[in-house]
């Protein structure tokens, strides 16, 4: 006689390869930085990567001159990373198990890999958004063939072709499909467009994402707007952390001042990310990290808790990662102005009927 029993309903490893698999799909963001994993296994929560400067070209020199050459200092630099826990818990009652009404065990296996994939996407932008090298054009203009090309010589390739995505915000996308220049992905045969790429244009795979910000305050010694906590009052000239920080570049913290951006110049910062080495011979080494890395210490661990008293199943996802900006050369944040979906290109006329 077959019993079920309670790890047959929930199946926590089933349930955390599931889970991972999920997320991994779900990822916007994720896919463009590289994932490192020598945490895994290994004592220790932190992980430090060095960065080696340039001694600069070779010089012109004469032996028979009896000098010697002048000797170049090799130096580096460092930055540390912590590993941190993502984690979510859902509680699933016995009773909406037992109505089968709907599947309360797949939606909390859904709801999970979403949760988890958001997380770390967010992450990911985050260290994008510490990048420094930013492409502002003298007049802020809407995300345009000629804007993607100015941004894209901040990169200063020096090979033709290199691969590279951008992010926009879906509200941008309207603006892009009305330039002459786009080309929408269904123009591409099939497995040359990045996965998930509505099209290109001057070089850049472009992708949605909500997660691209739009920026409406500026921090400021100066500003009008004080950030206050969250058990604050807000007002026109004080503003909670969890207001701005979504729609600010920068890091900003309770005591913190911001300046409003006028809505005309409120604009949307782009991250375009270089896919590929410009060396294919030093890829992923320290002479040229990736724009992006992961350091993964644990995947995705499900664990389940069964509360017979409470007649309640608490079902638990978490994942040990951090996420750093490892190559500030290979990311551009682009500026580009926020428009109106009545935006005309300049050759476009409106007929009064």
């Amino acid at each position: 006689m077959s019993v079920t029993k309670l790890n047959d309903i929930i199946n926590p490893q089933v349930m955390g390869d599931m889970i991972e698999a999920k997320t991994v799909a779900l990822c916007k963001l994720t896919p463009y930085a590289k994932v490192d994993t020598t945490l895994q296994g290994t004592a220790g929560d932190t992980k430090t990567v060095p960065s080696w400067n340039y001694v600069g070209d070779a010089e012109d020199f004469d032996p028979e001159q009896g000098n010697e050459m002048q000797t170049a200092k090799l130096t580096a630099s460092s930055t540390t990373f912590t590993i941190k826990c993502a984690g979510k818990s859902i509680s699933i009652y016995q009773t909406a198990i037992n109505s089968g009404l709907g599947n309360p065990i797949g939606q909390a296996e859904t709801q999970l890999s979403k949760s988890i994939a958001g997380k770390v996407d967010n992450d990911v932008l985050d260290a994008a958004y510490t990048g420094t090298n930013i492409y502002t054009a003298s007049t802020l203009a809407a995300v345009s063939y000629d804007g993607i090309v100015d941004a894209n010589a901040k990169f200063e390739d020096e090979e033709d072709g290199i691969e590279k995505v951008m992010f926009i915000n879906p509200a941008q996308e309207a603006t892009l499909l009305k330039d002459d220049d786009f080309l929408s992905a269904d123009k591409f045969t099939s497995g040359v467009a990045v996965n998930g790429a509505i099209g290109k244009i001057a070089g850049c795979w472009i992708k949605k994402s909500k997660k691209v910000k739009l920026i409406q305050y500026e921090k400021a010694e100066d500003g009008t707007i004080t950030i206050v906590a969250e058990n604050g009052t807000e007002s026109s000239t004080a503003k909670k952390l969890s207001t701005v920080q979504p729609y600010c570049q920068a890091k900003i913290g309770v005591g913190d001042k911001v300046n409003s951006i006028a809505a005309a110049s409120q604009y949307y910062l782009c991250p375009i990310i270089k896919l590929q080495p410009d060396n294919p011979e030093t890829e992923y080494t320290e002479d040229e990290l990736p724009a992006l890395t992961i350091f993964l210490k644990k995947d995705t661990q499900v664990d389940h808790e069964w509360f017979p008293k409470a007649q309640r199943h608490d079902i638990t996802a978490a994942k040990y990662y951090g996420v750093a900006l490892t190559n500030d050369a290979k990311i551009v944040l682009a500026k580009f102005k926020t428009v109106s979906y009545t935006h005309l290109r300049a050759h476009e006329t409106v007929l009064d009927l």
